[in-house]
């Protein structure tokens, strides 16, 4: 999929004030002036009292006024970056959230900071939802699944087909309601779609929900263990089209912060993952490389070694292929020798409860995840208001347009497999007039 980023613009104003005849009146005196010596005071900013509001790619404007300018040097700048050396701020914000902007002024040696908040949020001028809009998936955009056992399977890969073909067959698979199901593989595997209008983001509503197929273990051999089951969570991304283009550009997309994302600690199985030796740290930039088998395995050992992985935080291993799905594991339209993935990466949330490899129970999240919760209960919804930017700053986005959902687990659980998220599709509450409130599913 092509996305434009759009370009950030800031406008940079320079002045510059000289007094010829307060020059020549110096020059032609005895006497020697005093030089000017600033004082914090000096500077002022006239600001609302709750702060900057900007909203994203308009113009923001930040006059400055002063008693004297003589040998005084501008600097603004926003999370250590310079973004003008002007008197007087003009600059374009290109992403939602809240920022704390930074004057610094400074003579000579001598220098003061300002700081000032802005909440930068987004255009809230929704246009009109069609009479005939449907609550489903109307249109997939990009689908490009991990290793996992059944790539190349849900949907099925055929010789010659290409990334168009393979975007259509999932369109086919989980959207206008079709419900059936596409696989995401391992972590970072993802699949992106659209809608027939904006799904409005309501105030203390849930506004949509992902359909996966997560259920609950019929037989977990610990009666004292929290939910769980096959609960394989996905990362949800939102995208609003600020720009009205038709796509979703990188600088459009919001992560939905599910209940772990600020301290997993919290989730009611965390402490027994720990205790069973999992990963339970999450990574908020994570990446990882898969490495395309150059031939597949026929013995054992080459399905224990199958496809080779490395991620950005020091660890390798290799992705195995099973007794039960023998068909290539590495997605078979992609012409390269390696996939590369990003993003959050969550805790690993199967155990095995059997303790000798036999059954595995893959523990439910609290909120905020696709694939983790029954398609019919209420955890499975997600409000829009739970998005945040690349820096986890809560956003307030009028609706969505794109989502993109990808696998956020890596793990291998034994015989069952690679954790891999599964879509069935996507519903817009509103327009089925499902009301469920955001507090609920939080309990917050």
């Amino acid at each position: 999929m092509n996305m434009k980023k759009p370009i950030l613009r800031s406008i940079l104003a320079m002045a510059v004030a000289g007094s010829f005849c307060a020059g020549m009146f110096t020059a032609c005196s005895d006497e020697k002036e005093t030089p000017y010596l600033f004082k914090k005071e000096d500077i002022k900013v006239s600001q609302p009292q709750d702060g900057f509001v900007a909203k994203v790619d308009q113009l923001f404007n930040v006059i400055v006024e002063s008693v004297s300018d003589d040998g005084l040097v501008y600097q603004w700048s926003i999370d250590d970056e310079v973004i003008s050396n002007s008197k007087n701020l003009e600059y374009m914000f290109e992403a939602a959230g809240q920022y704390t902007l930074v004057l610094k002024v400074s003579q000579a040696e001598l220098s003061y900071v300002y700081e000032f908040f802005v909440d930068v949020v987004i255009d809230s001028e929704l246009s009109p939802t069609p009479d005939d809009a449907t609550p489903y998936i109307t249109k997939v955009l990009d689908f490009m699944p991990a290793v996992g056992q059944f790539t190349n399977t849900l949907p099925e890969y055929e010789e010659g087909d290409t990334q168009e073909s393979m975007n259509a067959k999932v369109l086919e698979a989980i959207g206008n309601n079709k419900k059936g199901m596409v696989s995401l593989g391992g972590f970072g595997g993802y699949v992106v779609v659209g809608f027939d209008h904006t799904i409005e983001n309501k105030e203390g509503l849930c506004d949509f929900r992902v359909l996966g197929n997560a259920f609950y273990a019929a037989a977990n051999p610990n009666p004292e263990a929290p939910q769980g089951g096959s609960c394989e969570p996905g990362i949800i991304m939102v995208a609003y089209d600020q720009n009205k283009n038709g796509l979703p550009d990188d600088n459009e997309w919001y992560e939905i912060a599910g209940s772990a994302y600020d301290d997993p600690s919290g989730e009611p199985w965390y402490s027994m993952a720990q205790k069973a030796g999992n990963d339970v740290n999450i990574y908020k930039n994570y990446e990882i490389t898969y490495y395309r088998p150059a031939e597949e395995p026929t013995t054992a050992e080459g399905k224990e070694q199958y496809i080779r992985w490395e991620d950005n935080q020091g660890n390798s291993g290799f992705k195995v292929k099973n007794n039960f799905h023998n068909q290539p594991y590495f997605p078979q339209w992609f012409t390269g020798d390696k996939l590369t993935f990003r993003g959050t990466c969550l805790p690993q949330n199967a155990i095995d409860e059997s303790g000798k490899g036999t059954y595995f129970v893959l523990y439910k999240f609290r909120y905020g995840y696709a694939d983790n919760e029954q398609n019919s209960k209420d955890g499975s919804a997600i409000d829009i208001d739970w998005a945040v930017n690349a820096k986890g700053q809560k956003v307030h986005l009028p609706g969505v347009d794109f989502i993109k959902i990808y696998t956020g687990v890596n793990q291998e659980n034994g015989w069952l497999g690679e954790c891999s998220t599964e879509v069935m599709g996507v519903d817009d509450l509103h327009l089925l007039g499902t009301r469920i409130e955001s507090a609920s599913v939080t309990g917050k």
